[in-house]
């Protein structure tokens, strides 16, 4: 009994992501972080345009985080709901909100405390970069089951260690290595929201007598 109902919550979980739109919209998140770095990358080290956009960091990683939620449940809105009804979901609690910033917020520090430690410390932050991020879309895979999650969640591994022994700025390997992984999940996610489309057409109202 116990093996049902975690088969009935995992396949739950997967009805979540079975339409992709939630990869498209992290997928969005890490292409503004991907371009975040890019804008670093330009600017010369010690101007006051780059120290804002340093001390920034933890509040354009929250606020696009809201944002990218706020996403989700529009598209949801607009083009699955008609198809497949609207489903609710239990709201998270205010102890596991509280720990999803606390996460962002260490994933953040960690970062940064790399960024500003030594020339040899700095050439392995895209390495910890995908070590923090796959490590967590792993725990995703594991989670919902599915197949794609695993195969990000090694790209974000081999992407980060590859990229750590590049001869290019720490900022250009950060651009980098959320501009793919942002590229690449949204092309998964649109993908399978593609398929996902053509296999539920919309829900065909019943008659008014």
């Amino acid at each position: 009994m116990h093996d049902d109902i975690d088969q009935v919550i995992q396949r739950t979980r997967q009805y979540w992501f079975s339409d992709g739109i939630v990869e498209i919209s992290i997928g969005l998140l890490f292409l503004i972080l991907g371009l975040y770095f890019y804008l670093q990358s330009l600017l010369a080290p010690g101007s006051l345009i780059l120290m804002l956009l340093q001390v920034g960091f933890v509040f354009l990683l929250i606020g696009s985080i809201f944002v990218s939620r706020y996403i989700v449940t529009k598209l949801k809105s607009r083009f699955i709901s008609p198809r497949t009804g609207y489903v609710s979901y239990k709201r998270a609690s205010k102890k596991q909100r509280t720990l999803s910033i606390a996460i962002v917020c260490v994933i953040a520090v960690i970062n940064a405390v790399l960024f500003l430690s030594t020339p040899l410390s700095i050439n392995w932050v895209p390495a910890v970069s995908g070590l923090i991020v796959g490590s967590l879309w792993l725990i995703s895979a594991v989670r919902v089951g599915l197949l794609r999650f695993y195969l990000q969640a090694i790209l974000a591994y081999l992407l980060g260690a590859l990229l750590s022994f590049t001869h290019l700025d720490l900022t250009q390997n950060l651009a980098l290595f959320y501009g793919v992984l942002g590229g690449v999940l949204i092309l998964s996610g649109g993908f399978t929201l593609s398929k996902y489309l053509r296999s539920s057409p919309p829900l065909k109202e019943e008659p008014q007598t």
